[in-house]
């Protein structure tokens, strides 16, 4: 399987559900694993075919072997990305990616999609990604893309943080009406609360 499928798999973060197997067939599916060559690539053709049918656990038990011969390859940890982020453990998922991203620097692709799982949450490190991809070809389309969809979520914060301090700062103060005090249809204290309200004002 090419990187650039895997890329373009790994960015849909839809979550996926666990098929409900057979517990006959899924220890057929382990033992399968189990019985493969320790050659990671297989296991990771495995893994991404398990994930493909929905199966998230029997994927990472393949994509942990691989794991376990090589854990300097990269496309292992781009596997392990992908189980993780259609499982739900985006924060492991990207883990996982920037340990891919370490072993292949030059992998661009790899920078723009990191910055789109960083985006939401740590927008500087999601900047340094993309200005890394940027620095070497400017005219990278992801990254060029990746940057604009940033700048956009940034100006859009901004901009709703500034209407809520408007909002909080134009909200009128309670007003008390003392008139609402009332005794016996008069209403007590009425001349003392008027003069040291008018002192008061005099005096400031």
């Amino acid at each position: 399987m090419s990187s650039q499928t895997q890329i373009s798999q790994t960015s849909d973060i839809a979550i996926a559900g666990e098929i409900d197997l057979a517990p006959e067939i899924r220890t057929r599916l382990r033992q399968l694993i189990d019985s493969l060559p320790s050659q990671p690539a297989r296991l990771r053709v495995l893994g991404h075919v398990l994930l493909d049918l929905g199966l998230g656990e029997l994927a990472l038990n393949a994509f942990g072997r691989a794991l376990l011969i090589d854990d300097l390859d990269a496309a292992t940890h781009l596997g392990l990305t992908r189980v993780y982020i259609q499982t739900g453990r985006r924060d492991t998922g990207l883990e996982h990616l920037e340990i891919a991203i370490s072993l292949r620097p030059d992998a661009r692709e790899l920078r723009v999609l990191a910055a789109d799982l960083l985006g939401c949450r740590d927008k500087m490190r999601a900047l340094d990604q993309l200005g890394n991809v940027l620095a070497a070809e400017p005219d990278h389309a992801g990254a060029r893309k990746g940057l604009a969809n940033l700048v956009r979520t940034v100006i859009a914060g901004r901009i709703e943080a500034k209407k809520r301090d408007i909002v909080m700062r134009d909200r009128a103060q309670p007003m008390v009406d003392h008139s609402q005090f009332v005794w016996n249809d008069a209403e007590p204290f009425g001349d003392l609360v008027h003069s040291s309200l008018g002192r008061a004002r005099y005096h400031s």
